[in-house]
């Protein structure tokens, strides 16, 4: 078997690519780049991101990502191979990822929430591995889930939207935003990705909360009113002073016990709170405030195609402040230590390169 140095033909090579080991290590493996099935494609990946939910995985904190599983859900790279079927994409094509693979069929499916599939699958969240992650030098992926990149959008920037969609999908549940107090808890990738999203759904005023004050200078630099402290003793009183009131809605990146309490109290009567954040275990809620309050707490996962594409034009117009965001890129080999700093404070969006 031939290895990946035949990139004319990678079909039936072996290639390098990433193996996340809950509570052990994240590992670069060698593994065969397999031939794209009927309407699906076989993409060299250019850049890949590590997501929050990675290194949530690899210290045993995400909790359906507790078994191996090939990572690598953010993604661009060449299309390198046509399976049976695909007409929409051509070989040499930019291409980014959306990693939800729908079934199409099923009842919300046919209501255009591919998102709550009965039978999603992931690419590169699949402890089955049915769906290798992009993390690698080569991924599958179905024709449906890649979207061309437009020729100005460089790679770091295709990158995002898929992080980008994320919170586009959550401001748009939400409801109508204009002139709308919004408060983001968690100034992390998808916090800041949030401010955004909701600012171009024309939330009036957003303030955000973090431990970290370099994520809170972050954020105000890319278009939050402030930021406030999470661990202030005072912190809902400032966020509401911020606001000039109470909020209309909550995003909570973070989903954990202290944020949903914190995201219901800053809540104005028949307020919401759009539960972003993959929570890491159990959560309660003031349940009597919720119910007399008439609160809509509202979970939010992932996208939706529409989404996407939202989030794609976003970046088309250069709405995604990426030098911002990405901290740095680094050579598939060195994939453990990328894990060890997309986990530091501050931190930004770490990129590998599986080209290198």
């Amino acid at each position: 078997m031939s290895t990946t140095s035949d990139r004319e033909n990678p079909v039936d090579a072996t290639m390098r690519g990433a193996l996340v080991r809950p509570t052990r290590d994240v590992v670069v493996e060698q593994r065969p780049v397999s031939a794209p099935g009927p309407r699906q494609v076989l993409v060299r990946s250019s850049l890949v991101g590590i997501c929050g939910s990675d290194t949530h995985a690899l210290a045993g904190h995400h909790p359906f990502l507790d078994r191996d599983y090939a990572p690598g859900h953010e993604a661009v790279g060449v299309v390198a191979a046509l399976g049976e079927s695909v007409s929409g994409l051509s070989v040499g094509q930019r291409v980014l990822l959306k990693p939800n693979v729908a079934c199409g069929r099923c009842l919300n499916c046919r209501a255009d929430r591919s998102n709550a599939c009965e039978k999603l699958s992931w690419i590169g969240c699949d402890v089955s591995r049915h769906w290798s992650g992009a993390l690698a030098e080569y991924f599958l992926a179905p024709e449906q889930n890649l979207y061309p990149v437009p020729d100005h959008v460089d790679d770091a920037t295709a990158v995002l939207v898929e992080c980008l969609a994320t919170p586009v999908h959550a401001v748009r549940i939400a409801g109508d935003l204009t002139d709308a107090r919004v408060v983001v808890l968690g100034a992390g990738t998808i916090g800041v990705l949030a401010i955004v999203a909701a600012a171009r759904a024309g939330a009036e005023r957003i303030v955000v909360t973090d431990m970290d004050q370099g994520k809170l200078d972050r954020a105000a630099r890319v278009g939050a009113a402030t930021g406030v402290c999470a661990s202030a003793a005072d912190v809902d009183e400032r966020v509401r002073t911020a606001l000039g009131g109470p909020a209309d809605v909550v995003l909570d990146c973070v989903a954990s016990q202290v944020s949903l309490n914190q995201a219901v109290g800053l809540l104005r009567r028949a307020g919401t709170v759009l539960v972003v954040g993959v929570p890491a275990r159990e959560a309660s809620l003031p349940m009597p405030v919720v119910q007399d309050w008439e609160i809509r707490v509202q979970g939010c996962a992932a996208y939706t195609e529409v989404d996407v594409a939202a989030a794609l034009a976003i970046a088309t117009d250069g709405g995604i402040p990426t030098a911002e965001i990405v901290s740095g890129t680094v050579a598939l080999d060195d994939v453990a230590t990328a894990f060890d700093d997309a986990t530091a404070d501050s931190s930004g969006k770490v990129l590998i390169d599986p080209r290198r």
